[in-house]
């Protein structure tokens, strides 16, 4: 999918959703692996959010997109952190906090994906690890079974990286609030 393409799905609002992730999966197929793409689609994602474009992002048939990007695209900072950044945005109710539990067994679920990408890019990435701590804070907070798979995957850990990791004290925050909704603190 190329820049116009990306574009015009865009210009389209939530017509063009599956459209861009068609393109996303493209973008993510290990043949075409194209970070560039990828990112540029996640940035329409974010520049489209809305609360329907949000709903069309958490759909059962939809919401294996998450998981694609995170494993095909780990070593790619930027794209994970628009990623994490689109996360934020699409995480407003329990029903959207299950997806990342996944099945009862824990299989699929998002969450070891989610504290993966913030070891791997626990050194130099300050932004992407405080948008991975505003994640665990939506996916965690008021969720139990959530809380659970993280606390088993050590998100203790991470939380305690992401302490020296990000500098701005403005932002320390976020470790503060992940460690609250993890019952933490």
């Amino acid at each position: 999918m190329d820049d116009d393409a990306i574009e015009a799905a865009e210009a389209k609002g939530e017509e063009g959703v599956k459209d861009l992730l068609n393109g996303l999966s493209a973008a993510c197929n290990d043949d075409d692996k194209d970070p560039d793409v990828a990112e540029a689609i996640l940035d329409a994602f974010l520049r489209m959010m809305s609360p329907e474009v949000g709903d069309l992002l958490c759909e059962s048939k939809t919401f294996p997109w998450i998981g694609m990007v995170i494993e095909s695209q780990m070593e790619e900072a930027a794209v994970i952190e628009v990623l994490f950044a689109i996360l934020t945005k699409i995480i407003t109710t329990p029903e959207k906090q299950d997806f990342f539990k996944g099945a009862d067994d824990e299989s699929y679920s998002y969450i070891p994906l989610i504290l993966k990408a913030m070891k791997e890019h626990s050194e130099g990435e300050e932004t992407l690890i405080e948008y991975a701590c505003l994640v665990i804070e939506k996916i965690a907070l008021d969720h139990e079974d959530n809380v659970k798979i993280f606390l088993k995957g050590g998100a203790e850990e991470r939380l305690k990286e992401a302490e020296s990791i990000i500098t701005n004290a403005r932002n320390q925050k976020y470790v503060v609030q992940a460690r609250s909704a993890l019952k933490l603190c």
